[in-house]
């Protein structure tokens, strides 16, 4: 008993040692994560200190010179180096200081410019290919930029695109009778210089390229590159010249020749805002993403800390899990939110107010329908029937909140088709199938009066205006703050709904609230998620969906990989190089990229679906990956079958399919599989290009439910009951075209065995 006694004592002490030296540790770790506010650029120069640098760039070497203390961290893209400064990551980042004044002019938080550059500047020129067909290119090149400097043309380019921060291309009357043609290569990433407005490449470089193409007397095409491959462009002669706002290095300079200077950049020093100590023990208030709330939350509230999150449920969850204190949202949708869920309540004070408007296209027929619209909203103010359907959806009983049946409406002066999200009540949200709320009203009322056929498209809110942009859409509602800096993207209509913004905090009085058990709270979510408005229809569409774009996906990209496999197996070496190069260009790139080049710049202005997109895409990253799997198990087999087979009297084509191919199947299925499933979760990204699958309608009903975590769990055993499905297809498959495991009849059959 005493020897239990003694080691019960010695635990004791163990363990307050244990907790003593882990508060310590806390205390250390908090002194040591204390944020030193860099000022000046001698405060970079120093061990310990990380500063980030643009791979590839002048930048590195004016950061090796200027400060060589500090260690250097290396960034493919701009934007993943701006995010770890407003994280912390890094402590500077140093590059462009127009690029990064641009960055955050359009709403990159977190960060800040130092008043200090760097020493050296760096110069930016046209880097010309080497093996360019068009004579005396770089000749030539100089004499165009000695005269746009000497003009006064130069100058005023600079003015507007940078200074301006000018988006319209000035029009410029291509060559009568060309002589070239001049190959562009250029970034397309690099507002001000080369970026896209919508689906149109433009900016200073653009513009550059079609004043010397005009001067040069050519015709003129831009490919875009991504930094890594553009001077490789250039070098084999894919390209004639390269404008992407590209720093003259030394290493380039020995892989191609460069003009003469067009200007020198000053380097400035991106480092994180501000962030006291005061402001670090602020409440923590999470906004979602793509909105206004993050300034209006550090407007009314300057010591907040800001997280990001996708949607309303995410912060609902967030707020239940005790990651952060409070969240704003627009006040109908708060107290819709809190109708859903009683853990939550909302401070009384407004944080500001705000203005929703529709969202036009910059474009005359986008101005022509804004004026129709403002004049229909002016009336509708008028005589009060404006109040009374906003009256109706935010505050009438469920049954009473209609939509006119649109689908009706005669069109004589054609159908305008509305983006909206579809997560956003009551504004606009799913109800079971149908997509309803006050934005849908108002727009559906528009077109009746205005003699308009009316259509509908759900979108995730981040491409809504894109979509806009690019002519995918005449007009877009999702509770769309008007900014005035969406204003110089899109028209606004005015507005038709003034509201406020308000914080959702949990109950204090939560601890003491009495819940139901497990079962209980399985039931709810349940019901809430599938049967009620008989939203289990959402899901079934959704598989629907993800099945469709997974079957034809598999079926075309099986096609596709074969005939491929079959133009190559011989060594064509023209089919070979190009398979390489198309393989190469897919299987490089991120899907959810793919997806959005395919929709929003190859098809952007093609009346593709977004299903049709979205099969393209696949198609080619399953071919290619049939390809592969064709390559290994035909590989597999022996040569010697061949040699029999060619003894035997076989052709080249016989022998590969009556004897090649059916060997080597059984080596390409388990893959063949596995690449299936892949597909299918792979399929969950197809939301970003309008596209209701499974993982989409789930957002959807979480929008509608708040809750956070159950539609999940849904989707997460649906799309293990589907990858269930397709592997024993699959596996039936290989079951029956694997020879050992077929029966001994089957293989003899129309075989003579008494002879």
């Amino acid at each position: 008993m005493c020897c239990v006694r003694k080691r019960t004592e010695e635990m004791k002490k163990t363990c307050m040692l244990l907790i003593l030296v882990l508060l310590f540790a806390v205390q250390a770790g908090a002194a040591l994560g204390e944020e030193t506010v860099i000022s000046s650029k001698d405060q970079l120069n120093r061990p310990g200190m990380k500063v980030g640098v643009s791979t590839g760039s002048s930048s590195v070497l004016i950061a090796e010179k200027e400060l060589p203390d500090a260690k250097l961290v290396y960034y493919e893209e701009n934007t993943i180096a701006y995010e770890a400064v407003a994280q912390g990551k890094i402590d500077a980042f140093v590059y462009d200081r127009e690029q990064m004044q641009k960055a955050i002019d359009n709403g990159r938080k977190g960060v800040r410019l130092l008043d200090e550059n760097m020493d050296e500047g760096v110069s930016i020129g046209v880097g010309v290919s080497p093996v360019s067909e068009i004579p005396d290119l770089l000749s030539r090149l100089n004499t165009f930029i000695a005269e746009i400097k000497a003009d006064g043309t130069l100058e005023d380019m600079f003015h507007r695109w940078l200074d301006l921060g000018s988006e319209e291309m000035p029009d410029i009357p291509p060559a009568e009778n060309p002589q070239f043609h001049l190959t562009v290569g250029t970034s397309g990433t690099v507002p001000p210089y080369s970026f896209y407005a919508g689906t149109v490449l433009t900016g200073f470089d653009i513009e550059l390229g079609r004043r010397f193409a005009a001067w040069l007397g050519a015709e003129v095409s831009f490919r875009v590159y991504d930094y890594g491959a553009i001077v490789p462009a250039a070098v084999t002669g894919e390209i004639d010249c390269i404008m992407a706002n590209l720093n003259i290095t030394p290493e380039r300079q020995e892989a191609l020749p460069f003009s003469d200077e067009l200007f020198t950049h000053p380097i400035a020093i991106m480092v994180k805002a501000d962030t006291s100590l005061e402001k670090l023990k602020g409440k923590r208030i999470g906004v979602q993403t793509g909105t206004t709330f993050d300034e209006i939350v550090l407007n009314a509230i300057p010591d907040a800390q800001i997280s990001y999150f996708n949607t309303y449920p995410d912060l609902s969850a967030a707020l239940e899990a005790n990651k952060i204190d409070a969240f704003p949202g627009d006040e109908p949708v708060l107290l819709l939110m809190m109708s859903e869920n009683n853990k939550l309540a909302l401070l009384d004070n407004r944080l500001d107010s705000f203005e929703f408007g529709f969202v036009l296209p910059k474009t005359a027929k986008g101005e022509k329908l804004r004026d129709e619209l403002n004049a229909w909203i002016a009336g509708m103010k008028e005589s009060g029937e404006l109040d009374q359907v906003v009256s109706k959806w935010t505050s009438g009983p469920e049954e009473e909140k209609t939509v006119p049946d649109y689908a009706s409406f005669p069109a004589p002066k054609g159908i305008l088709t509305m983006v909206t999200e579809g997560a956003f009540p009551p504004m606009d949200y799913y109800r079971g199938e149908d997509l309803v709320g006050l934005e849908i009203d108002l727009a559906a009322q528009f077109c009746e009066d205005n003699g308009y056929g009316f259509s509908l498209q759900g979108l995730n809110f981040d491409g809504i205006l894109p979509a806009v942009q690019a002519g995918k859409a005449d007009f877009a509602a999702a509770g769309i703050t008007i900014t005035e800096e969406r204003k110089e993207s899109v028209y606004f209509s005015d507005p038709y709904y003034v509201g406020g913004t308000m914080l959702a905090v949990l109950k204090s009085e939560l601890t003491s609230l009495e819940g139901g058990g497990f079962l209980d709270t399985v039931k709810e979510s349940f019901n809430k998620t599938f049967i009620r408005e008989d939203r289990w229809k959402l899901f079934l569409r959704g598989v629907l969906t993800t099945l469709l774009i997974t079957f034809l996906s598999v079926l075309c990209g099986t096609l596709l990989g074969f005939a491929v496999y079959m133009l190559c197996r011989n060594g064509n070496r023209v089919a070979n190089t190009v398979t390489r190069f198309c393989i190469w260009l897919v299987q490089g790139m991120p899907l959810v990229v793919l997806l959005m080049i395919l929709y929003y710049i190859i098809f952007g202005n093609a009346s593709l679906s977004g299903i049709t997109v979205s099969v393209i895409a696949f198609t080619l990253t399953f071919g290619a990956s049939v390809f592969g799997l064709l390559k290994m198990g035909v590989g597999a087999v022996e040569i010697g079958q061949y040699e029999a087979a060619y003894a035997l009297g076989y052709t080249n084509r016989r022998t590969f399919f009556k004897i090649i191919l059916p060997q080597a199947l059984p080596h390409i299925m388990p893959s063949y599989k596995g690449e299936i499933i892949g597909l299918i979760k792979a399929t969950s990204i197809v939301g970003y290009i309008a596209v209701q699958d499974l993982t989409k309608m789930g957002d959807i009903v979480r929008s509608r439910t708040y809750e956070a975590f159950f539609p999940l769990i849904a989707i997460t055993i649906i799309y293990f009951l589907l990858e269930g499905l397709l592997g024993f297809l699959v596996s039936r498959l290989s079951f029956n075209i694997n020879p050992k495991r077929r029966k001994p009849e089957k293989i003899l059959k129309g075989v003579k065995t008494d002879d």
